[in-house]
């Protein structure tokens, strides 16, 4: 089968897997061993490629080329390259459409008195992937070094944090990993996808994007946003993917516990690139997920103007991570092919299921919503207006304020070749206010996405609200920026909510408010800083690191209000990695993990995970208790087996502290020559 060969010129050699694996659309060559030599003018020879238990020439499954024969009976090709004695060299293109799956291979023989054909030999069984080298294939990408980094890179960065303090987390995708592209394979035949769609990417993605999730149909992953993961791994505490998806297929289908947005989008990223479909993982900060899928995000305040969140149910999540998979689409406008949004977390139902998507990025960002699939949900995730409302002793509740920028600030990928964030907020949205942008929205509107129109007067003061850690005791200072711009005076009351919250914006505890009413002379700027110490909140972290304020300041002289909100992520102590050693191929190297715990209170039951992609596999050390001002230090030996560039990666989690994650890019370089 000419593993070797076929492997490099098709991009796949960096797979850990002995069999054949080709891409669609490329011609591969495989040998063919006659007991004489092979005549095309008095032989017939059919060459037949079979997927599936049921094969099929209607369905796809059973596809059958003529050796030597110009008239071809699939739009497969083949050729006759070199016939040499009894061995005949053969070159087999498949369609660029064909199924991606595993292949088994047969050779039929006629003649006016016999036909013979071959039994499966299961060293002759191949994989066919999806072809981004391929012009003629769906998911083509022009640019080499794209291909690159969303294709063939197998390590990646995750961002997360807040908008105001943008964070990363390395993962490790693995997508070559010895039994990796099995264990895909296995998610795709468990959930039952058919055949006949796993040679359209925009048909196997959206089935696969509820497979990843475990919601319906026993997909891949349990989701779990408690604080309760005792039953299996706290999502924080993953490295990379290959370990869920291997553990997922090795049991048969059970579900892994455990995982919240970035290991499923980390999961699927694996995936979809080992099937060889371009992908990217993209961070929302300040996500809308709204229930009724308007673009109304409504957050509730009480008389006093504090958060009411007895009776909010909608959340802004400090960030969300999905995936992007670039494609051709053949069910839309051409014009709105290339970046499609698809997420396998699981929010809200589609067609029956937990998955979202594909939809275009191009159609969110011009507002055509009525193209497949999901569009709405996805516009209100970068779009929503944050509604707040005011409610009284009675129950009654009435529009105070639209907040119309808070939702999607930023969007944010892995830049190629680089571990910085890409700032890719413009392919989802125009500039705020711009023309544009309002000709996007009245789009939306006119697909049905309801907006309120409140009959508000002009606001005659400017209110905003910062919040900075100021010390390693985790003090907060927390500010209202105050601005008037009337000429009369104006006495604004203030309310703020101080609660620590999930990173999916849903409040775990308001631990503290405030109340205090202030002057503005006219035209006066003013701050009012408020003082929140560590020990009022540290008790209820429980191991997330998200705070927010909500203000609101209500113009006692008009009755008006205004309102803002703020989302900090705290200060964590940081993990360090180090190596030592020659980075050489067959050469020992030793990698030190380091942590000093500056907290300010013990650590008890911490996991420590260590792995890097080609480098060593996942180890795991498991410490009692780190005491506050102690360090702990962790070292381990690995020899590299194959050059180039390589991430270590480690991360430490406990129930006080999550999400604590450090990386180490290194460069093996090949083994040098000895000479005697």
């Amino acid at each position: 089968m000419f593993e070797d060969r076929n492997k490099v010129a098709h991009h796949t050699d960096k797979y850990k897997n002995s069999s054949l694996i080709v891409r669609r659309g490329q011609e591969f060559i495989i040998g063919i061993e006659f007991s004489r030599p092979f005549s095309p003018q008095k032989d017939t020879v059919n060459i037949e490629f079979v997927i599936g238990s049921n094969p099929s020439s209607i369905q796809g499954t059973l596809i059958t080329v003529s050796l030597g024969d110009d008239s071809q009976m699939s739009d497969w090709e083949s050729r006759v390259l070199d016939s040499s004695w009894t061995q005949t060299i053969v070159g087999i293109t498949p369609a660029s459409d064909c199924i991606v799956g595993l292949f088994s291979i047969f050779v039929t023989v006629i003649t006016p008195t016999m036909k013979q054909r071959t039994k499966r030999n299961p060293k002759t069984d191949f994989y066919i992937l999806f072809n981004p080298w391929a012009p003629s294939d769906e998911v083509y990408v022009a640019n080499e070094n794209e291909r690159a980094e969303y294709v063939l890179n197998d390590t990646g960065i995750i961002f997360n944090g807040v908008v105001s303090k943008v964070s990363s987390r390395p993962w490790n995708y693995g997508q070559f990993k010895p039994g990796v592209l099995d264990a895909c394979l296995f998610v795709l035949d468990f959930g039952k996808v058919p055949l006949l769609f796993r040679g359209n990417a925009a048909k196997l993605i959206r089935q696969a994007s509820g497979m990843i999730n475990s919601q319906n149909d026993s997909g891949v992953l349990v989701g779990n946003w408690s604080e309760n993961f005792s039953n299996g791994t706290a999502p924080s505490a993953w490295t990379g993917s290959a370990e869920i998806l291997l553990s997922y297929a090795s049991k048969g289908g059970v579900p892994v516990k455990y995982g919240q947005c970035w290991v499923y989008a980390g999961t699927f990223n694996t995936f979809l690139r080992c099937l060889g479909l371009p992908a990217r993982i993209i961070t929302n900060y300040c996500s809308a997920h709204d229930n009724l899928g308007h673009l109304k995000t409504e957050i509730i305040l009480d008389e006093d103007g504090k958060m009411d969140t007895e009776h909010t149910t909608d959340s802004i999540w400090n960030f969300h991570c999905w995936n992007e998979v670039f494609l051709k689409r053949s069910d839309i406008p051409p014009m709105y092919s290339g970046w499609q949004v698809i997420d396998s977390t699981p929010q809200e139902t589609s067609d029956g299921y937990y998955r979202c998507g594909p939809t275009s990025v191009k159609a969110i960002k011009e507002g055509m919503l009525g193209y497949q699939f999901d569009a709405t949900f996805v516009f209100a995730e970068v779009n929503s207006d944050v509604v707040f409302h005011k409610r009284d002793k009675y129950g009654n509740t009435t529009v105070v304020s639209v907040n119309t920028n808070y939702v999607g600030q930023l969007i944010v990928t892995k830049s190629i070749s680089s571990n910085m964030a890409d700032n890719i907020t413009e392919n989802y949205k125009y500039p705020k206010g711009s023309p544009e942008d309002q000709l996007t929205m009245k789009q939306a509107e006119s697909r049905g996405m309801s907006r309120v129109q409140p009959s508000l007067l002009a606001i005659d003061v400017q209110l905003q609200i910062t919040a900075n850690q100021i010390n390693q005791g985790r003090d907060i200072s927390v500010t209202i920026h105050l601005k008037s711009v009337s000429t009369a005076h104006r006495s604004v009351k203030l309310g703020l909510t101080c609660k620590v919250d999930y990173y999916t914006g849903a409040t775990r505890s308001i631990f503290k408010t405030f109340t205090k009413t202030t002057s503005l002379l006219p035209s006066q700027a003013k701050q009012e800083t408020f003082i929140v110490a560590g020990v009022e909140y540290d008790a209820l972290i429980g191991g997330n690191s998200f705070l927010s304020f909500v203000a609101c300041g209500l113009i006692e002289n008009t009755g008006m209000s205004l309102t803002a909100m703020s989302a900090l992520h705290l200060d964590i102590p940081p993990i360090s990695i180090e190596v030592s050693g020659t980075s050489e191929v067959g050469t020992d190297i030793f990698v030190t993990v380091s942590f000093t715990n500056t907290i300010g209170y013990d650590l008890d039951n911490v996991t420590l995970r260590m792995e890097g992609s080609g480098l060593l596999p996942l180890k795991t050390k498991e410490y009692s208790q780190i005491a506050s001002g102690s360090s702990v230090k962790w070292i381990e030996s690995f020899t590299p087996q194959y050059p180039g560039k390589k991430k270590l990666v480690a991360c430490l989690d406990c129930n006080a502290v999550r999400n604590v994650c450090g990386q180490l890019d290194i460069d093996i370089n090949p083994k040098t020559a000895r000479i005697n």
